[in-house]
């Protein structure tokens, strides 16, 4: 076990050396940092720094912490399902990535395309699941580094859960989104070779038949050897349909695509998430698996990928995990930071409060915006820990609330014969339907609604499963039913970035004058 002390100095080291390498990126820069270059990082991302950002970004601590846990609770099937369930969203990301390049190559956030797509009822129901989306991933970003520096350090978790959000928020706040692709690649070259050398000492220490045997004695009922485990294929279609919300609705990936070259916006999702799956593949073996199999005593199977780090390496291996989990932690929170701050700049503050707000006003209110958020998400952690809602439930029951609008927003961008009426009915009773579903699950179940009977597996798969089918039946049924068609190439040059916003405008001044 690490000191507190150690945690306060992992804290400190990350936040001085990501915020100090901005400044340093900043000064070195030849551009001059605007509300557009902010936002877009210059719409200039190669493949590769893209592919590395959508790694990284996807790399949450609930994939070091989560992966782990369903490998110790569900043995080998553990892996695979966490894996493949999260994987497969970012690969068909690929294909609205593009679509999104060429129906609205200027936009800035995918809630301005929805609002140039469909009515006002539309893009303010997007933003609610998009803000909301934000939140809960944020928010679990911070439960899992709490989590692992009080497991590791002892170290206070409300204490940790307010000072996490302040290091990745000065740096984001200075860098905006090219320094969260900066902090991305980093990050992700240092968590593959952590991982390396956890594999590595797991096979040289302990070899492959002793976990074997390990899980073989093990009582039968737990299935910790096939993968026709019961338990891991209902996690397995629970985080199949949740993590479509946190893709699909997430504007951090939306903003990847944005940033990106037309060239590259496409391929970076289908190489990031092919790399992309074997962090959470490997990291749930060596390390969940692996400390079932050796039988260790672990009562939180959210702490089971930090204990077994410890019991690996000792002080070295509890270090070493602790410095992936907060690449982890500071690609994720960096990358939600820009894009809850990117929607509320684009899609509030320039469009309803301040619509001919200057490059210089839009650039000081998105700092604005970062801080506050970053601040604020400290205070709600503190609040989950309060009312008893780990990771484990948050990351299980996020689909319920943030899938509905994936169907809806798919083919409101994919389709033409996609209808107004149909997508914001289909999300809002997807997402309600799904919540009572949820809930009379729970109460059916276990004669009770509690935060330990919502968190059954049972009651979580047939929440998710509630709100796909009915978001799904109501916005294609009615698209169907109607048979309107819309226009994509009409709106084509309805966006236009900030830069020709201001140029258009300082225009029309001086005609004025003159």
């Amino acid at each position: 076990m690490l000191t507190s002390t150690t945690g306060y100095m992992i804290l400190l080291i990350f936040g001085v050396f990501f915020t100090g390498l901005t400044i340093i990126m900043q000064r070195r820069s030849k551009t001059k940092m605007t509300a557009e270059e902010f936002s877009t990082a210059g719409r200039s991302v190669g493949t590769r720094l893209a592919s590395a950002s959508i790694i990284a970004a996807w790399t949450w601590a609930a994939t070091l912490m989560m992966s782990s846990s369903t490998g110790f609770q569900y043995g080998i099937s553990g892996p695979y399902w966490y894996a493949a369930g999260a994987c497969i969203q970012v690969l068909l990301f690929a294909i609205v990535a593009i679509h999104l390049k060429r129906k609205a190559p200027k936009a800035h956030t995918f809630l301005e395309f929805i609002g140039k797509r469909f009515d006002q009822k539309n893009h303010k129901l997007m933003m609610f699941f998009a803000l909301m989306t934000n939140i809960i991933v944020t928010a679990m970003v911070i439960l899992g580094g709490a989590i692992a520096l009080n497991s590791l350090t002892g170290m206070n978790v409300y204490v940790a859960a307010l000072l996490i959000p302040l290091t990745f928020t000065i740096y984001t706040m200075i860098g905006g989104l090219k320094a969260s692709f900066i902090a991305d690649y980093l990050n992700t070259v240092m968590i593959f070779v952590i991982l390396t050398i956890f594999a590595t000492v797991v096979y040289m220490k302990f070899g492959t038949t002793t976990i074997y045997e390990g899980l073989r004695a093990l009582p039968e009922s737990q299935q910790m050897l096939t993968m026709a485990s019961v338990p891991g294929l209902l996690f397995g279609m629970i985080n199949i349909i949740g993590n479509f919300g946190t893709v699909f609705v997430d504007q951090s990936y939306w903003q990847r695509a944005i940033a990106s070259k037309d060239s590259a916006a496409s391929k970076a999702y289908i190489y990031g998430g092919v790399a992309w799956f074997s962090i959470p593949f490997a990291i749930a073996t060596f390390l969940g698996v692996t400390a079932a199999g050796l039988g260790l005593n672990i009562t939180d199977p959210d702490a089971s990928a930090p204990l077994m780090a410890a019991e690996l390496l000792g002080s070295v291996g509890s270090i070493l995990f602790l410095v992936m989990l907060f690449m982890a932690v500071m690609s994720t929170g960096a990358a939600e930071l820009t894009a809850i701050t990117n929607i509320i700049v684009t899609d509030i503050y320039r469009k309803s409060i301040n619509p001919t707000a200057s490059s210089e006003k839009t650039l000081k209110v998105s700092r604005i915006v970062t801080l506050s958020f970053g601040l604020a998400m400290g205070i709600l952690s503190v609040l989950l820990f309060n009312i008893g809602i780990g990771l484990g439930f948050v990351y299980m029951a996020m689909g319920i609330f943030v899938s509905g609008a994936v169907i809806p927003l798919t083919i409101g961008l994919l389709w033409k014969r996609a209808t107004n009426n149909g997508c914001f009915y289909g999300a809002l009773a997807g997402m309600v339907s799904g919540i009572t579903v949820w809930l009379l699950s729970a109460h059916m179940l276990s004669g009770e609604i509690t935060v330990e009977s919502l968190g059954q597996l049972h009651a979580m798969l047939y929440g998710n499963v509630t709100v796909f089918v009915v978001s799904g039946v109501i916005s294609i049924g009615h698209a169907l039913i109607s048979k309107q068609e819309f226009d994509f190439e009409a709106m084509k040059d309805q966006f236009k970035s900030f830069d020709e916003e201001e140029k258009e405008l300082q225009l029309a001044t001086e005609r004025e004058v003159i």
